[in-house]
């Protein structure tokens, strides 16, 4: 597969250096990116980038992006990114958003939904459903955390999603995305209980991609979710975890692909 050429640039917002990164040739597509900070190019991100003009904002507090003292809760989050599309130009594009990025879409859509045109979400965060607790993604030994966000714990695409040792380059970026997933995430935890009350504001197409071995996020929330949101579907992964994207890249590209063109 071709290499795409990409940027990385900044942006202010409201006082708010914003990292962006886009790359690829075609309609334009917002990545809102998990709470494990995938910023950086991966091989989906490449992938994807064959078929749109990829664009990578990172939230407050990730990589090189600052201002996270501003943020407070998902809401500001989802304020920020509001200011951001709309000062980027970005309206009516697709959107797709993975884990806290998933929640920051659903957020969003309903504070302005003319923004959207279409969200494919992937294991989003955001609603909570008591029968149904998330387990701890705060934790700090990484093997434990691989075996719990894949399927396949010895997957080829770890190294891509997650630092491998202490001494990984990427340990500094991965503490930062913690310390601004708890700004947002920390209590209460990874929801909003307000959220549920507003979804059926969301208007725009939604398609919830879901891995049937998510240990992070339970699977039943695909189909919860498909059925209090106005135009959504939910579409379920065998032999997959909570890392979709990096676990089932070449059919969650094509998801990508059939949904948001």
């Amino acid at each position: 597969m071709q290499e795409i050429p990409r940027q990385t640039e900044f942006v202010e917002v409201r006082g708010r250096k914003v990292q962006w990164t886009r790359g690829g040739s075609g309609p334009d597509l917002i990545y809102l990116h998990s709470a494990g900070g995938e910023t950086e190019w991966t091989s989906f991100h490449n992938r994807l980038a064959q078929h749109f003009t990829l664009h990578i904002p990172a939230h407050p507090g990730f990589a090189l992006s600052t201002g996270l003292e501003t943020i407070r809760d998902i809401q500001d989050m989802a304020w920020h990114y509001v200011d951001l599309f709309e000062q980027m130009g970005w309206c009516e594009v697709p959107v797709v958003g993975f884990s806290l990025g998933g929640w920051i879409a659903l957020e969003m859509a309903i504070l302005r939904p003319h923004l959207i045109a279409r969200a494919l979400l992937v294991a989003p965060a955001g609603v909570r459903v008591p029968e149904w607790p998330y387990a701890e993604l705060f934790i700090d030994n990484l093997d434990a955390l691989r075996r719990l966000l894949f399927h396949d714990p010895e997957h080829p695409a770890i190294p891509q999603a997650l630092p491998t040792s202490l001494d990984d380059p990427r340990m500094l970026n991965w503490l930062r995305a913690r310390e601004a997933t708890a700004r947002v995430g920390w209590n209460p935890y990874l929801h909003n209980p307000k959220l549920p009350d507003h979804l059926d504001r969301i208007r725009c197409p939604v398609r919830i991609l879901w891995g049937r071995d998510d240990r992070l996020i339970p699977p039943a929330y695909a189909q919860w979710l498909a059925e209090r949101l106005p135009a959504a579907e939910a579409v379920p992964f065998d032999s997959c975890g909570h890392m979709l994207p990096f676990e089932q890249e070449e059919a969650f590209c094509q998801q990508v692909t059939q949904f948001c063109r």
